[in-house]
């Protein structure tokens, strides 16, 4: 997408417009890299959004951000400074996706301050540092340790990011690249030696230039002088992109808007949603592959272990042979050979200084301690295959989250077991519901999460039916039947439902067990999802998708 620096130099003309003299009435954080600025200009309230995660972006949203419970020390250092303070100019570094917004404030005798609130949307190197008059950093959103080759740090000067390699598009040096690489191979080797281009702008560009027949410095120019004119273009009713101006090198539906924000503000509306998933789905696989790696680990060594003191029988049967031969040891002797009546071989055994006696209960108290050992290990090594087998069945719900909230569920499940540290006060969160269908008269109800296939069974009736695949994890699966004898055709669309929503889901003829939910028992303390059941019956299914078994969820 368009999210360049061309386009953000639209954008700062934009914002400085529409927010220039105004005030910075409140400032407040949404999470540790989304940040809100409430700006009161020109008799109206705006709110400039920052964010600066996954898609990372910044423009006026008309939409309200919801604080933390516990304001975060950025966004407590930010009040301190600018909280109060007025935007006198916001503008675009030439070519640089890095906004800027001169701000003058007051210290705590009253005195005026002047700030730079910079705003770099760089990817995943995108960040939001405030530096004081004299250019030296006060604090950023993310700190950038000395071991890079661009620290950012509180104290240390603001320099901007400047890849001396590539040529800014503007540059008669970019006339050469015309001439030098196929008209369809133009747009890629523009982002890769010009600076501040996305692939769509660098297209336009070369439109632009090949149309008229210019240089690619003049084609640039003759876009950067264009009108705002904002445009989101669409391919099947889904926003694709969007840009200050039509770009008619873009296929696909187009609807235009008054203000560049607006566009944005559409366009990440629609997009937002998935990449808001995506954000949560990778930091909770982040967490769930470290807890699985861990461990996995851990089991290793539980089994290396228990291997190295699996021989404690050996240092009993020592201990008895040297008893049992106490007779024929002369003093000073350095071995024992004896007849070891196990197994009907002669062995030997090695003495040391001390008297048999001595060397005997040496052997006895190896054998206490490696039998101690093996039992210790042994149940450490239950728990670490418990623990693994549950990790491995919050996998299987991760890979079928289907939105933000099955996402955020699972992410409060491994919070709630501790295997992620979650920083501050988690506010009150509404219950989610199970995935809801409805077939030939029966509701269908199928679990996202183990807390959730947990709290299904619970509410369930004891009359219900109660499915589950055979030997994998996955989903609960419950058929409310209120009283009614369940027709075989809907048993199987709820099992094929079944096997979709576990680890089988790519397999065939998947074993699901059935019951009536008064045979499903929980003991007290097993992890969550974990049941027992008593009566099963056992269909062969496919796994389908529930949406093609039942249609819409109700």
């Amino acid at each position: 997408m368009p999210a360049d620096a061309v386009n953000y130099g639209k954008l700062a003309c934009e914002l400085n417009d529409a927010l220039s003299d105004g005030r910075i009435d409140k400032i407040i954080m949404s999470g540790s890299t989304t940040l809100a600025l409430g700006i009161r200009a020109r008799g109206k309230n705006n709110t400039l959004l920052i964010t600066a995660a996954t898609s990372p972006r910044c423009f006026l949203t008309d939409k309200r951000l919801k604080s933390t419970d516990v304001p975060l020390s950025f966004c407590l250092h930010l009040r301190r400074h600018i909280g109060g303070g007025g935007i006198s100019r916001i503008y675009a570094l030439p070519f640089e996706r890095i906004l800027g917004v001169d701000i003058i404030s007051h210290g705590d005798l009253g005195e005026p301050r002047r700030y730079t609130l910079y705003i770099e949307i760089m990817g995943k190197y995108s960040n939001v540092v405030l530096t004081d008059e004299n250019g030296k950093i006060t604090d950023a959103l993310k700190h950038v340790g000395y071991e890079e080759s661009r620290p950012v740090m509180p104290g240390l000067t603001f320099v901007p990011p400047r890849d001396e390699t590539r040529f800014d598009p503007s540059d008669e040096r970019a006339d050469a690249l015309a001439s030098s690489c196929p008209s369809d191979e133009l747009p890629s080797v523009m982002v890769k030696r010009l600076r501040g281009l996305s692939s769509v702008t660098a297209a336009e560009i070369a439109h632009i230039a090949a149309q008229g027949g210019m240089p690619l410095s003049a084609a640039c120019k003759a876009l950067t002088d264009k009108p705002i004119s904002p445009v989101v273009y669409y391919l099947g009713g889904k926003a694709t992109d969007f840009s200050f101006c039509d770009y008619e090198s873009v296929k696909g539906e187009r609807r235009a808007f008054p203000t560049l924000s607006a566009a944005m503000d559409e366009y990440y509306a629609s997009a937002g949603i998935a990449d808001e998933k995506t954000a949560v789905l990778s930091a909770v696989t982040r967490a769930l592959n470290s807890a699985l790696t861990k461990q996995r680990k851990k089991l290793a060594l539980f089994e290396r272990d228990i291997a190295a003191a699996s021989d404690y029988e050996h240092e009993r049967i020592l201990g008895e042979l040297i008893t049992a031969n106490l007779y024929s040891v002369k003093p000073g002797d350095k071995e024992l050979v004896a007849d070891n009546w196990y197994d009907g071989k002669r062995v030997t055994i090695k003495l040391t200084e001390n008297t048999p006696q001595e060397d005997a209960q040496k052997h006895f108290a190896r054998y206490r301690k490696k039998m101690r050992t093996v039992d210790n290990l042994a149940q450490q090594k239950a728990e670490t295959e418990r623990a693994i087998d549950y990790l491995e069945s919050v996998e299987v719900s991760l890979q079928s989250a289907s939105d933000v909230a099955d996402a955020e569920d699972i992410e409060e499940e491994l919070e709630q077991q501790g295997y992620i540290r979650h920083n501050g006060k988690r506010g009150k969160k509404p219950v989610s519901e199970p995935h809801k269908y409805e077939t030939e008269g029966f509701t269908v109800l199928i679990g996202k999460s183990n807390v959730q296939n947990d709290r299904l069974t619970k509410e369930a009736r004891g009359d219900d039916m109660w499915l589950h695949t055979q030997g994998f994890h996955g989903s609960h699966v419950i058929i409310v039947t209120r009283g009614k004898t369940v027709p075989r055709s809907v048993l199987e669309k709820a099992a094929s439902a079944a096997a979709f929503f576990s680890k089988a889901r790519l397999s065939e003829n998947v074993p699901v067990d059935y019951t009536f939910v008064r045979d499903v028992h929980k003991k007290r303390g097993a992890a969550p999802g974990k049941v027992d059941y008593f009566g099963a019956k056992t269909i062969y299914v496919d796994p389908i998708s529930p949406d093609t078994l039942f249609g819409a969820k109700k």
